[in-house]
């Protein structure tokens, strides 16, 4: 009993005992500054990296489609307790937390609802990977996040390595023997030994080259035609297949010479450019200013490589900087290019003045035209509403002289006062005069938002409803007209009084890159929409394939079926095919050829 008493008297002194393992390790924040991808960018400017680096103003933020992701490399396998996120306006509504060994498998350990504002998510997993993923957004922009946070427990402090026995504690033995157990030991070694010593060897290739350059590396195919894998280029360069995430970093945020960007490191494009890390070394690397995308419009002749020598001309090398042979050329040449420059000038004048059909006066006096028409339209619907009759389908908005005309999509008559029709009934008329001076309808011209100003014909202005069409829209030419027409049509269904504010959204490579539009790399990303949507502008860099010929042609039959398709290029199912010419001029086959480099987009409020 006294022993009992005794014991119970201990442990209460004492205290309880806590086994040392069961001592919970210290959580730190894993993410700052470590390597983060994302599955899109709504632009440049807003890597994925920005979530990661301790800047509350700086942020990341995605392309304006779901689903999106954006993922962290912890850079080691750890257990992860809490991760926080700090939305921006545009949050995600519905998002999982996912962890992964390997970045290619994940298991989910959080999943609801977010109504933006910081979110802070407790968890429990192992992980080397740490990735946001969401369904939902909470408007038409991105997913957009200030920093994203990740804690965990801190990297174990490496045990000190055991103190190695001197040769004179080692049992004697036979020399051949010792000599042949010592030599395990470099080859346990080697992978470290082989790694190129600055110090002693120049890298490859040599770092020379104009200021601005980087080491960079194309990418290309493997033997068996498939294309490169990072983590397979980071072995070959870097000597560890883990350090992509690396060459990842570095290259995020760069447009390629194709137009896109990276965003997912797993998918890689030939003639990619990565940029490499400085103690990457190999043949086929290259140093010099990092290639990227360049709009047709401004390339420039191709320069010679950093490394290569100047390429010496005679009659100037000999003579050294210092002689009067330099100067001479210098003038010659300047006055060459000057008198290029003065025959181009001349040539493009009387070019412009043979190719002009019309007088210059009607495009001085037509800069509102814009808001005629939109004058016009308002009064065509007062005048339907006060003789009860239905409002006609347009196709087209003629200005013809001192009057307006519209193409109608069906035969009408009669027509409401002041306007005429035609013997066919496929046509109104009406004196501009009257129609600005008539009443006009305070209602929605939401049914002509379509409608756009295409530019000047010989007789006048011509605008078009696209949504007449019914189908594919096709714009080929030079790459420079057709993106110089394709801005324009944008800036009319954006900006015009009768424009309903439509959702744009640009598919593929090769397109212009206006801020104000979404771009998108597959059709597939926007499907969904095209379903359910309310309707919008969808531009296509190229024909869309046979089964999406079928699956638009199927939407088109639909009437709620508001979408106006686009593709830039030749497309042979299109229903209405344009082509752009350098010389200014749009033809059709179906439309009198209009002057679209005439034309000026009006913006709301005479922005």
């Amino acid at each position: 009993m006294r022993r009992a008493l005794a014991a119970v008297l201990l442990a209460a002194l004492i205290g309880p005992v806590v086994p040392a393992q069961a001592q919970e390790e210290p959580v730190v924040l894993l993410s700052r500054g470590k390597p983060a991808v994302a599955s899109s960018l709504e632009k440049a400017d807003f890597p994925a990296r920005n979530a990661v680096d301790g800047n509350a103003q700086t942020r990341w933020s995605s392309g304006f489609s779901d689903p999106q992701w954006i993922r962290i490399d912890l850079t080691r396998s750890t257990t992860v307790h809490r991760v926080e996120i700090d939305w921006e306006v545009s949050h995600s509504t519905n998002y999982s937390i996912q962890l992964s060994d390997d970045g290619e498998t994940w298991e989910t350990h959080w999943s609801g609802q977010g109504d933006g504002g910081q979110d802070v998510i407790n968890i429990l997993g192992e992980g080397r990977y740490v990735q946001m993923y969401s369904a939902a957004r909470s408007g038409t922009a991105g997913n957009s996040i200030w920093e994203l946070r990740v804690f965990g427990e801190a990297e174990p402090e490496p045990e000190p390595e055991p103190v190695k026995p001197t040769p004179t504690k080692k049992p004697a033995a036979d020399p051949d023997t010792e000599e042949t157990e010592s030599e395990p030991e470099p080859t346990r070694s080697a992978p470290v030994a082989s790694a190129p010593a600055p110090s002693t060897s120049a890298p490859v290739p040599e770092r020379t080259g104009p200021p601005g350059s980087v080491l960079y590396y194309v990418v290309g195919k493997t033997p068996d035609g498939k294309v490169e894998k990072l983590n397979d280029i980071a072995e070959r360069f870097l000597r560890d297949r883990e350090r992509w995430p690396e060459i990842a970093e570095l290259t995020e945020g760069h447009r390629q010479p194709d137009g896109t960007y990276m965003t997912d490191p797993r998918t890689l494009r030939p003639g990619w450019v990565l940029k490499m890390p400085r103690d990457a070394t190999g043949e086929e690397l290259m140093f010099g200013p990092l290639p990227g995308f360049e709009p047709p419009s401004r390339k420039n002749p191709p320069s010679p490589s950093p490394s290569a020598e100047p390429t010496a001309v005679p009659g100037i090398e000999e003579a050294g900087s210092s002689g009067p042979v330099g100067p001479v050329w210098y003038a010659i040449g300047a006055a060459l290019v000057l008198g290029a420059l003065v025959w181009l000038g001349i040539w493009l004048l009387r070019r412009r003045r043979r190719n002009e059909p019309f007088d210059d006066s009607l495009l001085r006096t037509d800069t509102s035209a814009a808001w005629t028409v939109d004058r016009a339209l308002r009064a065509l619907m007062a005048a339907c509403e006060r003789d009860g009759l239905e409002l006609p389908g347009i196709t087209g908005v003629f200005i013809e002289g001192s009057s307006l005309r519209l193409r109608l999509t069906n035969p009408a008559s009669p027509a409401p006062e002041p306007w005429a029709v035609s013997e066919d009934g496929q046509s109104w008329a009406a004196s501009l005069a009257k129609l600005q001076s008539g009443t006009a309808s305070d209602g929605s011209t939401a049914r002509f938002a379509r409608l756009v100003n295409m530019g000047m014909s010989e007789t006048g202005r011509v605008l078009v409803d696209f949504a007449a069409a019914r189908g594919v829209i096709s714009l080929d030419g030079p790459t420079r007209a057709r993106h110089e027409v394709l801005r324009r049509w944008l800036g009319e269904l954006t900006g015009n009084p009768w424009s309903d504010d439509p959702r744009v959204v640009m598919v593929g490579n090769g397109l212009p890159q206006p801020e104000q539009v979404e771009h998108l790399a597959g059709i597939e990303q926007v499907v969904p929409e095209l379903e359910v949507g309310e309707g919008g502008v969808l531009v296509l860099s190229q024909a869309p394939t046979a089964a999406q010929q079928d699956m638009l042609a199927t939407r088109f039959t639909g009437a709620e079926f508001t979408w106006v398709v686009i593709v830039l290029g030749s497309a042979p199912s299109a229903r209405w095919r344009f082509t752009a010419g350098d010389d200014g001029w749009l033809r059709s086959g179906f439309l009198p050829d209009v002057r679209y480099d005439e034309q000026t987009a009006v913006r709301r409020g005479g922005e």
